[in-house]
């Protein structure tokens, strides 16, 4: 908890040393439980002992085109539609793989391996929460959200496990808000709240990412967030992570706006109740039950 309360502390800084561009520090700053070494994918993404010097991995993104593929089935029931998930992941995920083989051996390097995830852009119709509602849900964060995701995720990892003799990374589906243009919507629209994402991380293939919330917000409270993402991960037995920007100076109603992949996103409302006394007590949870595998 020592550490946990100290990286709030950092976030609270980088989001004020990059005040003038929306607090932009934040968002290239990811705490994680349980990370996987050898993410492809920029958030997260570092050069570590267990990896090579050079090596060749590759994200498989495609969230457009499992939207199409749900929109075209039509009105089918869940394990049909499940299927049809399963169907078009396979073809990405082997492109990928065949894609990413071929440039490594042009090279002359080892190819590591292949990351199934969907990542979103805040291009239309390149959108996890454009997925969620095609699926059946009014919008994100209505009763449903948190199944649907766990559905569209375990159907994405059962077609990548076919598809790649080398699965690894994250392998799931990716929540951001500011890079999820479904996601942006929802949460202007108030039906998004960061509880409900913190319920959708237990099952999704990371955690509460890309997070605009107030400025002001004090770092015990961060540190608490992140005590939980960390609670969801190890209890579980799977990555999770926070990255939040308490953007400096802004407010529930304001705006961040990064351009390109990093989007734009509300400021999120954060619960005015305080974590301090618990985060304060500093020490170390004791690993849970599940740890005694060995």
């Amino acid at each position: 908890m020592d550490a946990v309360l100290m990286m709030s502390d950092v976030i609270k800084e980088t989001a004020k040393n990059t005040k003038d561009r929306d607090s932009i520090g934040c968002a290239k700053l990811v705490v994680f439980a349980n990370v996987p070494e050898d993410n492809p994918f920029v958030a997260g993404a570092f050069h570590g002992i267990s990896e090579p010097e050079v090596v060749l991995n590759v994200g498989i993104s495609g969230p457009g085109v499992v939207l199409d593929a749900i929109k075209s089935a039509g009105q089918i029931d869940l394990h049909q539609l499940s299927e049809v998930i399963k169907k078009i992941v396979f073809k990405i995920t082997r492109a990928g793989e065949l894609l990413g083989r071929e440039v490594a051996k042009r090279h002359g390097i080892p190819f590591g391996i292949v990351d199934i995830s969907l990542a979103p852009t805040p291009a239309p119709g390149d959108s996890i929460g454009d997925i969620l509602k095609a699926m059946g849900v009014e919008d994100i964060g209505a009763p449903g959200t948190t199944a649907a995701l766990a559905m569209l995720n375990d159907s994405v990892k059962k077609a990548g496990l076919m598809a790649s003799s080398s699965v690894g990374g994250m392998s799931g589906a990716f929540i951001p808000v500011s890079e999820d243009q479904g996601m942006i919507d929802a949460a202007k629209r108030g039906n998004l709240s960061i509880e409900k994402l913190e319920a959708m991380t237990a099952v999704c293939s990371v955690g509460l990412d890309m997070i605009a919330i107030p400025g002001d917000t004090p770092a015990s409270t961060i540190a608490g967030i992140i005590a939980d993402e960390c609670a969801i991960g190890i209890i579980n037995d799977k990555t999770t992570s926070a990255r939040l920007i308490p953007a400096y100076g802004k407010k529930v109603g304001d705006f961040i706006d990064y351009g390109g992949l990093l989007g734009k996103a509300p400021i999120m409302d954060v619960r005015n109740l305080s974590s301090e006394n618990f985060v304060g007590r500093g020490g170390r949870i004791p690993a849970p039950v599940r740890s005694l595998t060995n």
